[in-house]
């Protein structure tokens, strides 16, 4: 059997003598050299290791080839002398990004200000000053020492004290704006330093308002109108105006008897869409915006931070066409149209308290959520787009149009308790809107109006102790609406046009009320309409209007030897019968006919004797008095004016009077 070798590869060889020279035991020049150092090296098998083969002497160790170095003799070369590090070095804010018109710099859409220690701090403007204050990384909002700016060094540095804005500081860069003006720009900007960064932002922006940056927009759809040229110069005579604080007297607007700001027009066709403005109109506090152009709406708003009050409409105009060498002029009409991007918007308008949609389109996901500090809400002829999966017409180079389908706005009023005007007229709802019930809460209301809407049902207004006006005309109302005393609403309710046909007894007939177009036919609610109208001089009722012409509607129960005169007379003036049919709307007509008839007849049979001069005069009552039951009051009157010898005579029979025993 072969022999297992001993463990720990001890075995043990017989190996000649080195041959290797002793002088090559003496150590060389160089680290290679070097004997006894650990370098990191392997070992040198000559040296003695540790364990069980450390015990070999050197003639156990097998030959190797000796190697021997000699030295020989070399030159040294110095190294060239190195460029200084300065020629190297270079300036940090050489690689910095230039400063700003607003002395900043930004970097990495961070913004910082240069002190004159040679820092940088990091810098926001305040949502509320607009002043730079210092910020930290973590921060949103800025909440560090105001900031300013040393206009010869380029510095900023902390301001350590707050003054109040002057006239002569504001009417030194606005030259035109008067005392009024300047107290209006005050009342906004009272601190120094505040005022004196917004006078700067105005003269520096103010260059952009020049008449030579005057264009009409082109944009797709754009309805071209007469005279729309020097619609444009009137509106940008206007923008200028308003930027610079110092508008016409028709356009100021005032809060708490102080001038608080302007209000503006803006005709959308004109405005520069394709050529956007850098501005901002902080002295517009009431915007109206007509017509429609496709608006950036982000970008838009940034331009009018102050806006209280925003009212949105259609805009009539003529257009101009030109068809085979002639101009043909036809009426148009530009019609907003909201995006769901210019609804968001409205949310972020914190200074918003009044909000009203005329005549315009809005997006089906238009919703009054975050605009719970509304206090004036008008909704009127509006309704809501919504594109169907219907395409419309296709044009070659042309986007894919769809059809659009239009329903009604159903407003959500949960939680805007500080509504004081709520006008949803002809916005085709047919139920009443969420949270008007009477537990919601709109006590502070002041104006209701939901005219024009099939709802059929009234709201309750028991609650609604501070209303001042309500209307409900047609709306298909069988009664009166609950809550209705002699102080609510306190000055008008408008139920024309409904189905009523009494007056309950609780209800308090008074001026302000309209109750024209009902088909009332009690007796007892008509006497107290006609008690009201004396009293108050207003026609708070008035019936459908006969369309009989004839002699018939003023010959009821007149005797027959009478009736050949009347149809004689009737024959004569026959030219009046279209005004005096107008009486048979009072409630004269129905509760007093014989009265009222005897009054007509007394009323004609003076006409026909009157001269010329008196029959004019009477013409021009008939034609132009409004109200039917003071007609023939006015025509009574100026009869006895015009002849003295029927002062204080009755101008026809009294009714007999029944005899007493």
């Amino acid at each position: 059997m072969p022999v297992k070798p001993p463990r720990g590869g001890g075995s043990h060889a017989d190996v000649l003598g080195s041959s290797r020279s002793t002088d090559a035991d003496n150590a060389q020049p160089g680290v290679s050299g070097r004997r006894n150092v650990d370098t990191g090296m392997a070992h040198d098998p000559l040296q003695p290791q540790p364990g069980p083969s450390g015990a070999s002497t050197l003639d156990d160790v097998r030959a190797v080839a000796a190697v021997v170095v000699h030295a020989t003799s070399a030159e040294v070369h110095r190294p060239a002398p190195l460029p200084s590090l300065d020629d190297y070095a270079t300036n940090a804010r050489a690689i910095l990004p230039q400063i700003n018109e607003d002395g900043l710099r930004v970097i990495s859409r961070r913004t910082y200000a240069d002190l004159a220690n040679g820092d940088l701090v990091l810098v926001a403007a305040d949502p509320v000053t607009g002043l730079y204050r210092a910020r930290r990384p973590s921060e949103l909002l800025p909440s560090g020492p105001v900031l300013l700016r040393d206009v010869a060094s380029g510095h900023w540095y902390p301001r350590q004290l707050v003054e109040r804005t002057t006239r002569a500081q504001v009417q030194k860069y606005l030259s035109q704006a008067s005392d009024l003006d300047a107290d209006a720009f005050i009342a906004r900007f009272d601190d120094k330093d505040v005022a004196d960064a917004e006078l700067q932002r105005i003269q520096r922006g103010s260059s952009q308002l020049d008449i030579e940056h005057i264009s009409i927009p082109y944009h797709e759809p754009r309805i071209g109108h007469s005279g729309e040229m020097q619609q444009a110069l009137d509106m940008w005579g206007k923008l200028r105006q308003v930027y610079e604080w110092h508008g016409q007297p028709d356009q100021r607007v005032y809060s708490d008897g102080r001038l608080s700001g302007y209000k503006l027009d803006i005709n959308l066709t004109l405005w520069p869409v394709d050529k956007l403005l850098s501005l901002r109109f902080s002295a517009v506090v009431s915007l109206t915006l007509k017509g429609h152009a496709p608006l950036d709406a982000a970008v838009f708003f940034r331009q009018f931070p102050n806006i209280e009050s925003l009212t949105v409409s259609s805009l009539a105009m003529t257009s101009r066409n030109d068809g085979r060498g002639l101009f043909m002029f036809q009426a148009a009409q530009s019609r907003f149209s909201m995006d769901s991007s210019f609804a968001g918007q409205l949310t972020g308008l914190t200074r918003l308290r009044e909000l009203n949609l005329q005549n315009c389109d809005l997006p089906a996901d238009f919703s009054l959520r975050g605009l719970s500090r509304l206090q004036v809400l008008r909704l009127v002829d509006t309704r809501v787009k919504v594109l169907n999966a219907q395409a419309g017409p296709w044009r070659p180079g042309e986007p894919v149009q769809h059809w659009a389908n239009y329903s009604t706005v159903e407003p959500d009023l949960t939680g805007m308790t500080e509504l004081r005007v709520l006008d949803l007229t002809r916005t085709g709802i047919r139920r009443l809107p969420s949270g008007l019930d009477a537990g919601n809460g709109l006590s502070k209301l002041e104006v209701l109006k939901l005219g024009d809407n099939a709802l059929f049902a009234g709201p309750s207004v028991k609650a609604m102790t501070a209303l001042q006006e309500l209307d409900l005309s047609n709306m298909g109302l069988d009664g009166f609406p609950e809550g209705i005393t002699s102080t609510i609403p306190e000055k008008v309710l408008n139920l024309a046009n409904n189905r009523i046909t009494a007056i309950p007894a609780s209800v308090e007939i008074r001026a302000g009320f309209n109750l024209i177009g009902n088909p009332i036919t009690d007796p007892v609610s008509l006497r107290r309409l006609l008690y009201a109208r004396n009293q108050t001089g207003n026609d708070i009722w008035l019936g459908t209007e006969s369309f009989d012409l004839s002699a018939n509607l003023w010959l009821q129960h007149v005797p027959a030897e009478q009736l050949a005169r009347k149809l004689q007379l009737w024959g004569n003036i026959s030219h009046l019968a279209r005004g005096l049919k107008k009486l048979s709307r009072t409630p004269e007509f129905y509760v007093e006919r014989p009265l009222l008839q005897r009054r007509v007849w007394s009323f004609l049979e003076i006409y026909h004797h009157a001269d010329v001069d008196e029959q004019l005069r009477l013409n021009r009552i008939l034609a132009e008095e409004p109200s039917p039951g003071r007609m023939l009051d006015r025509l009574e009157e100026e009869i006895r004016t015009y002849d003295s010898t029927r002062q204080n005579q009755p101008l026809h029979h009294l009714p007999k009077r029944p005899k007493l025993d």
